[in-house]
């Protein structure tokens, strides 16, 4: 195999194409509840929420708090997602859950629909991205963080990725030339 079919393999179907919009198609996934008697999200296989197995099997609904007053937490870790070839989502998230008012909902989030242009959604204009940064991206693309957050009958979406940026973020800080910013995708209430 000559070597720029090499590299083309190797870096994934944004290889060669115009960095500007930035684009995904790999993500790390988290799922966070709150204000609910119960709550079960699954996504790639995956259960995600307060319902748990006890040492008998038999599951148990804990019910979750109000959300954190720094949300900025949630987005600490997640579950990395490895696209197969040619699908960026497994599939929809499943949910499953009882509201405060002791309703049991049932919704399934379509990813694959939400973005369906794979546009990494960020607070950061051409003009202060780093340009550098920039033009590395058709070999090493952004891999944003998606979360889903239920909060009573209220599901929404968000998406947050590192930008590069030129200026620093905090003045005197060299430190902060990115931003990572929590970028609503989504919302519904059931």
């Amino acid at each position: 195999m000559p070597s720029n079919e090499v590299e083309r393999e190797l870096a994934g179907p944004l290889y060669g194409q115009e960095p500007w919009p930035i684009r995904f198609y790999s993500h790390t996934f988290a799922a966070a509840c709150f204000n609910t008697l119960a709550c079960s999200f699954v996504y790639n296989r995956y259960q995600f929420g307060t319902q748990k197995r006890d040492w008998t099997g038999q599951i148990q609904d804990v019910p979750s708090g109000p959300p954190p007053a720094d949300r900025d937490v949630l987005w600490n870790s997640g579950h990395i997602i490895s696209p197969k070839k040619g699908q960026t989502f497994p599939g929809p998230v499943e949910l499953a859950w009882t509201a405060l008012d002791n309703t049991p909902l049932h919704a399934s989030v379509d990813l694959d629909a939400i973005f369906r242009d794979r546009l990494v959604l960020h607070r950061v204009s051409r003009e202060q991205v780093k340009e550098p940064w920039l033009q590395t991206l058709s070999r090493d693309p952004v891999s944003p963080m998606i979360l889903v957050e239920l909060d009573d009958r209220t599901v929404s979406v968000y998406m947050q990725a590192s930008i590069a940026t030129e200026a620093e973020q905090v003045p005197g800080n060299p430190s902060s030339h990115q931003r990572s910013d929590a970028v609503l995708a989504w919302t519904h209430t059931y």
